[in-house]
């Protein structure tokens, strides 16, 4: 996960919204694992020991940076393992030349009438969504303050964690 993951995760957010800036936004931590606590992030896994998470700001040129967290057994989410990603990006450099409207327009567009698995996440920033595409990933992201947030888990029962994924959505978003 890591890397791969995040290019992956906003090429699919990019190809649902169509063109033209969002405003000025928010600066971009300059420690994306600082937003949040590792005993915060211990909802997750309350039995674990979670260390602290890895910052790469390595993408911060191109409007990116995020925290890396991982922890458990084995060397997969079916041996045990969990994956935590917080994601930060400029949303104007993420889709240049886009309104705040087609970006959050964008964005709402992940959730289908009807998709158990998806939902509109009332009170966070412009816009903020729930999608689960598998049993292993819960993703959530939010619009706020002109920052694309990510907070996605990967684990082998990550669904199930739905409402822990959110709360730390929130959590961030109101440390924006």
């Amino acid at each position: 996960m890591g890397m791969k993951a995040l290019i992956l995760g906003l090429a699919i957010v990019a190809l649902r919204v169509a063109p033209a800036a969002a405003g000025s936004p928010a600066a971009l931590p300059k420690d994306p694992c600082a937003i949040m606590k590792t005993s915060e992030i211990q909802v997750l896994d309350p039995n674990a020991q979670i260390s602290d998470g890895v910052a790469n700001t390595k993408m911060v040129d191109l409007g990116s940076v995020y925290c890396e967290y991982e922890w458990g057994a084995g060397g997969n989410v079916q041996s045990g393992r969990f994956f935590l990603n917080v994601i930060f990006s400029d949303g104007s450099k993420t889709f240049p030349g886009m309104t705040s409207e087609l970006i959050k327009s964008g964005l709402l567009a992940d959730v289908k009438a009807g998709d158990a698995n998806a939902a509109v996440i009332p009170g966070v920033g412009e816009a903020a969504t729930y999608v689960s595409d598998d049993s292993i990933r819960a993703k959530t992201t939010a619009y706020v303050k002109g920052i694309l947030l990510m907070v996605n888990l990967e684990c082998s029962d990550a669904r199930a964690k739905r409402d822990q994924v959110i709360a730390l959505l929130k959590l961030a978003a109101a440390r924006l």
